[in-house]
């Protein structure tokens, strides 16, 4: 089997500390970040692609037809959300991308640790009965390519429909 090494790395606990406390201090300086539960979202108008468009063009008549706008109407409100959007969305692109990067990372790493570990099986399948204690071993490592019975068609079918 041909090696594989997508990730050959150590995060350090200085560097794993330092990383954490960069976002602890990001947190920090975007104190005004709120945290919605999913029936609170549920409740607010929903934006997307679609509509930020006409949300830049509302701005732009409110910016230069203030007049227009009824009394009641928070134009100052309006500005504070419409910037705070714009200010947001390039730090919402970088922190996607870091993620991206983290979750590819873990994911390489643990497909490198996972052929490693069939590796480390196979080893311990030629083993098992030259030394003690490896059985066991071996039998625990092969309870995860156990395969699981599958139910038979007419049993599945008839559960669905109930």
């Amino acid at each position: 089997m041909a090696a594989q090494n997508l990730v050959s790395a150590v995060l350090s606990p200085e560097k794993s500390s330092a990383a954490m406390k960069s976002i602890e201090d990001l947190k920090t300086s975007l104190d005004m970040l709120v945290v919605l539960q999913p029936d609170e979202k549920k409740e607010l108008a929903r934006v997307g692609k679609t509509f930020g468009p006409f949300i830049d063009l509302a701005h732009g008549v409110t910016t230069t037809h203030p007049q227009i706008m009824p009394g009641v109407f928070d134009i100052a409100e309006f500005n504070r959300d419409f910037e705070l959007t714009k200010s947001l969305e390039p730090i919402l692109h970088e922190l996607q991308e870091l993620c991206e990067a983290v979750q590819d990372t873990i994911f390489a790493s643990n497909s490198d640790a996972m052929l490693e570990a069939l590796q480390v099986y196979a080893a311990v399948q030629q083993n098992k009965d030259k030394v003690p204690g490896l059985d066991t071993i071996a039998a625990k490592m092969a309870e995860f390519f156990k395969r699981r019975k599958r139910q038979p068609a007419e049993a599945v079918a008839s559960a669905s429909t109930k």
